[in-house]
């Protein structure tokens, strides 16, 4: 396959790898840089073993805490990795093993064995994983079988579409009888991960690798470029109240999700926190505009407050990467979808799970939650779209019985992202073959659009 999809985006890439591969000109040495040892321990350890979760009591998140060890006692003895129990728990046969899922390689176990002998030195600032330096890239044309639709949004109103196909911006109008194109426009030399609408509709985001363009909504004109203070790509665009600023995601896979703050006036990225320790794939802005809520590849979802930048809480939402989210119109639940296949719905006050919609056969790629009906939507990896409705709290019934699951409808191929009017009465999905689809409330489809060869109608003949 030539090219990655979304869903493919946030697979863990082992920093112990780089370890290993220059393991033979640090091993044994009393000069052994400590920076190696704290990235194999944050990539693989870091995420049950934290100041929060504690599991069997240990934390290594500080040279104290895990010199202090666990439930079970110390866990590294200074010098001496034969009777260090972190050092034992990665042989093959240990029980328990340590990481439970995964068997380390003979060169990263040697890493942390020479580490533990030569004094287990700290390196905080390569254990808080401090961002790494962009990497080069060289960006090739896109390959012409490349064309899924990946982000799109319906304007503040909800008359208008914009969505992103490839490396363009295409615009339709969008009436209740039938989508009707207006424009398209190109500016991204990468496929455009990211479409946001501004609150005065006059102006429309778009994000791809390392740079944000500003357009006149009105004839895709560009009015900013934006490819200072980035990093990798920009996977989600979410215009703050104040109709001036606009939160961003960015970040290197496997090492940081940043929030950023872009000021659409200046085009000045105005502040930064590191939210995730691996991509961000969704974020979410309560209607008050007092609450983010974000979603990554560290299998986290995290609540902000996004004046400052501050953690108010996290839920360990799901067993892989979470791709998706979306606050219900008075802010009191959050739904939440994954790699894993699991849509949840989560109380934000208490933090707990209180409904499990569903347990699909396929990633669920996007969500939304409708205050008509009201109805969480969702679109899937094989191309499903669901609506459930009469949502109700864990009784012991199965997941199904909870939230009166229906398909809609179904793409011939994966469906990434999803835009449903407020009303409720029309949904709009962008599928993996750069076909935008639109369906009415009941399933009926009514639009089946090819985005790449996609038209203004044809003007009627002179009179």
């Amino acid at each position: 396959m030539p090219f990655v999809l979304p869903s493919t985006f946030s697979c863990r890439v082992f920093l112990g790898l780089a370890a290993a591969a220059v393991l033979p000109a640090q091993a044994g040495q009393e000069n052994q840089d400590p920076a190696l040892a704290m990235r194999l321990l944050k990539t693989n350890c870091l995420s049950c073993h934290n100041e929060e979760k504690r599991k069997g009591g240990l934390a290594l998140t500080t040279r104290d805490l895990m010199m202090k060890g666990g439930e079970e006692g110390v866990v590294v003895v200074e010098g001496k990795p034969e009777e260090s129990r972190l050092i034992k728990s990665l042989a093959p046969s240990a029980d328990p093993h340590m990481p439970p899922k995964k068997q380390f390689a003979a060169a990263q176990i040697s890493l942390l064995t020479d580490w533990v002998r030569h004094g287990a030195r700290w390196n905080a600032a390569a254990l808080a994983g401090e961002p790494s330096a962009p990497r080069p890239v060289a960006l090739a044309p896109l390959p012409a079988a490349y064309r899924p639709v990946m982000a799109m949004a319906l304007s503040p109103d909800g008359t208008r579409l914009a969505a992103g196909c490839r490396n363009e911006v295409l615009l339709f109008d969008a009436s209740p009888a039938a989508l009707a194109f207006r424009a398209r426009a190109a500016g991204h030399l990468d496929p455009v991960g990211a479409v946001a609408w501004m609150p005065d509709g006059k102006r429309l985001v778009t994000g791809a690798f390392r740079r944000v363009l500003i357009w006149d909504a009105g004839t895709l004109a560009q009015q900013r470029e934006i490819t200072t203070g980035l990093t990798d790509r920009i996977t989600v665009l979410l215009p703050l109240q104040d109709g001036n600023r606009v939160l961003l995601a960015d970040g290197q896979v496997a090492e940081n999700g940043f929030v950023r703050v872009l000021d659409a006036a200046t085009g000045q990225i105005t502040r930064s926190w590191r939210a995730h320790e691996d991509t961000i794939f969704a974020m979410a802005l309560s209607s008050d505009g007092k609450t983010l809520a974000t979603a990554g590849g560290d299998k986290l979802v995290k609540l902000w407050d996004p004046e400052t930048g501050t953690e108010t809480a996290r839920l360990e939402a799901h067993s892989t990467q979470v791709l998706t989210l979306a606050f219900n119109p008075d802010n009191t639940q959050l739904v939440t979808g994954g790699a894993d296949r699991q849509l949840k719905v989560w109380d934000v006050k208490t933090r707990e799970n209180t409904i499990a919609l569903a347990s699909r056969p396929a990633a669920l790629n996007a969500v939304t939650w409708s205050a008509a009906g009201p109805s969480v939507f969702a679109v899937c990896e094989d191309g499903a779209l669901l609506r459930y409705k009469d949502l109700k709290a864990h009784t012991g019934a199965q997941s199904s019985d909870t939230g009166n699951e229906r398909e809609l409808g179904r793409a011939e191929d994966a469906l990434f992202c999803l835009a449903a009017a407020a009303n409720g009465e029309r949904l709009f999905a962008g599928s993996g073959g750069g076909r935008i689809l639109g369906w009415d409330k009941e399933g009926k489809l009514i639009d089946n659009l090819d985005a790449t060869t996609a038209k203004p109608p044809a003007a009627p003949p002179p009179q």
